[in-house]
């Protein structure tokens, strides 16, 4: 039910000036200037992007089956299991419930991520689990965030005529709920300090350059925080369109007024005791904490089961800087790529970033550009070779 944190323009490149004319010609589609209406504006709704990702994926995906693809699509990918002579067999399951078997030689596990309730509710925010501080009125940003969470959210706050409601994180997913409760319509009635927003990491806002930054009032970075390619201050780590725009409020930058329904609390050490008063006080409280990739069930050559780095006690990124595919043993597994929402990709090298960056780069281009080309000239490389041999 929220804007992209990609501009209109990122969701256009993907057709526009194409250079494959089947692809180009959908600057035309319906769908397409539905999303052109939002060129210049803070983000397209997502309702409007989906559709238009998806008449482009469909077009592509013709393209594709004429140059002889299989394409399986309604098929859920089940597992996929190490073979001799590095390849791979995934087990798959059709629309109608039958079973079927592919065998490759690379995967490419682009399956989106999903929030894990029990690992929300075992959260420790100031020095206590959510599950014991928050209870009955945790409410997860996965859920609160899609079509139809802000009804829910109501329903909870059925009674109150003041409601105060606690958002836990620091990322785009808190700002995003914190944005779709403050644009609500009818609107919630929030009074001052409404809606709390407890976060760990300092919040950084995105700029196009040091000069747009220091124009704007603002000089809280150094040569660290931006990026040797670019030349963008917090390319990765700053906050981009409507997020951006609170988080500029907020921190008053450029003599701008902070929005007063909302409050902004960092987290210090376990026993932050005001932290905790406010979550005890909450009416509701959303977590908006991040977000785990889907990865698909991997089994080696003797049958057992490949714990993923994502998937260890202490979860680490599920790809590497290649976006090759981690063991928990911090191993390369051969022939599995990994790409999208939560698979952990930081941007090294060419593709840029801010060296005092700390995390993992989620961001619609270079999924579409770099990080797509990457994985794309990995999987070309063997044919390449053997062609440079035969020649």
């Amino acid at each position: 039910a929220i804007r992209s944190d990609s501009t209109a323009e990122t969701f256009l490149t993907a057709v526009k000036d194409n250079p494959h004319p089947e692809i180009a010609a959908l600057a035309g589609h319906p769908a397409a200037l539905a999303v052109g209406r939002y060129i210049g504006a803070l983000g397209a709704p997502l309702v409007e992007a989906g559709p238009f990702v998806e008449v482009t994926g469909n077009r592509l995906g013709r393209i594709a089956a004429a140059h002889g693809a299989n394409l399986l699509t309604g098929h859920t990918a089940v597992s996929s299991h190490r073979q001799p002579g590095d390849k791979w067999r995934t087990v798959l399951r059709g629309p109608d419930g039958a079973s079927q078997e592919v065998v490759s030689r690379n995967i490419v596990i682009a399956t989106g991520g999903y929030q894990c309730p029990e690992r929300v509710r075992g959260l420790h925010v100031a020095g206590a689990a959510l599950a014991e501080t928050a209870g009955e009125r945790l409410m997860l940003a996965d859920e609160f965030l899609k079509i139809g969470g802000v009804a829910a959210l109501r329903e909870r706050l059925a009674g109150s005529r003041a409601p105060r409601i606690v958002i836990i994180g620091g990322s785009t997913s808190a700002l995003a709920a914190a944005t779709l409760l403050l644009n609500a319509t009818p609107a919630l009635p929030l009074g001052a300090g409404g809606i709390t927003v407890l976060h760990r990491e300092q919040l950084r806002p995105f700029y196009p350059s040091r000069q747009a930054a220091l124009d704007d009032g603002f000089d809280d970075f150094t040569d660290d925080d931006i990026c040797p390619v670019s030349g963008f201050v917090y390319r990765l780590a700053g906050f981009r369109l409507e997020a951006r725009e609170l988080v500029l409020r907020m921190l008053g930058i450029g003599g701008r007024t902070p929005e007063p329904r909302v409050a902004l609390h960092r987290l210090s050490a376990e026993g932050d005791t005001a932290a905790r008063a406010v979550i005890a006080g909450a009416d509701v409280v959303i977590a908006a904490t991040g977000y785990r990739p889907n990865a698909l069930p991997l089994f080696d050559l003797s049958g057992a089961r490949i714990t993923l780095a994502s998937e260890a006690e202490q979860p680490a990124p599920m790809v590497d800087r290649h976006c090759r595919i981690v063991d928990a043993a911090g191993h390369v597994v051969r022939g599995a790529y990994g790409i999208g929402l939560a698979a952990g990709f930081v941007p090294w090298g060419a593709l840029g970033g801010e060296p005092s960056f700390r995390g993992n780069a989620n961001g619609l281009w270079l999924w579409q550009n770099d990080v797509g080309r990457m994985i794309g000239e990995a999987l070309l490389a063997p044919r390449k070779e053997a062609d440079a041999a035969v020649a």
